[in-house]
């Protein structure tokens, strides 16, 4: 945590778009080092797409399945710092491991706002609870959404316990008033409201200036900003660990290296469209 913020890294999740989800094992280490050295709170790596419906890709989009050759990755280098997933609900997904054999701490059950079904996420929350994980609610889309549907989506990420809900600015759509609104609202229910903002429109650092103002728990980020299915860019980990007083020094020069170097080996197996 800095600052009373938690941090996602989603850069693996996220640059997987490009790269196919394969990365060399140095960028993978040195990426989850940098974070541990920062005291990021979480690495967040992909899915837990299931192999035979969506198959070709590397081992981060398959979660579950992958899970030795992911754990393989980190044997030697994991500590502090978490390790999550997205399991996106509206895909064909693979089964979940219990928490105990799985390199995974953290599930983010990512679910497309216009598409949401509270009895699937229901069932799916209790699923994830009940093997040990630490769970998260994303909820996609959400700069469409009205205050009413994201008051509702707190009510139930608080009925269930999770440890926290997001809400992404998939089409960069967001105003500082909704982030604002949003936020206000959302604690006021009594939950930890985080944001993942893409910057279609250049506008995810004004709105994540806007997200700390107003107490944001938990905040979005990759390494140089890229990513993204669309290839629209992140929040950049450079611009929230400078608003933040953090200098992510040689180490983080070198990560955006090996970022780019993998992109260039692994350009054959991208997924963006």
């Amino acid at each position: 945590m800095i600052n009373n913020i938690k941090i996602f890294d989603c850069s693996l999740r996220e640059i997987g778009y490009q790269t196919g989800w394969y990365f060399s094992e140095k960028t993978v280490r040195d990426l989850y080092k940098f974070a541990l050295g920062k005291s990021i709170d979480y690495v967040e790596i992909g899915f837990f797409h299931n192999i035979e419906a969506d198959p070709g890709y590397g081992c981060f989009r398959y979660c579950s399945t992958k899970n030795d050759e992911v754990a393989e990755m980190f044997w030697h280098v994991k500590n502090l710092t978490k390790i999550s997933a997205m399991r996106d609900v509206q895909r064909p997904l693979s089964e979940l491991l219990p928490k105990k054999e799985s390199v995974v701490d953290t599930i983010r059950l990512l679910t497309r706002s216009h598409e949401t079904d509270l009895d699937i996420l229901d069932r799916m929350t209790d699923e994830a609870l009940e093997l040990g994980y630490e769970v998260f609610l994303n909820f996609t889309s959400a700069g469409y959404n009205d205050i009413e549907k994201n008051i509702r989506f707190a009510e139930f990420a608080k009925s269930k316990g999770v440890a926290g809900m997001e809400f992404a600015d998939t089409e960069s759509v967001m105003t500082e008033e909704y982030v604002i609104n949003t936020i206000r609202e959302c604690h006021k229910v009594g939950v930890k409201l985080g944001c993942h903002f893409h910057d279609k429109n250049g506008t995810a650092d004004m709105l994540a200036d806007t997200a700390i103002r107003e107490g944001a728990d938990f905040m979005d980020v990759t390494h140089l900003g890229l990513g993204g299915k669309w290839r629209d860019g992140n929040l950049t980990m450079e611009y929230l660990l400078r608003k933040m007083n953090i200098n992510a020094g040689y180490e983080a020069t070198v990560i955006k290296n090996e970022i780019i170097e993998d992109l260039i080996k692994y350009h054959e197996f991208s997924a963006a469209v």
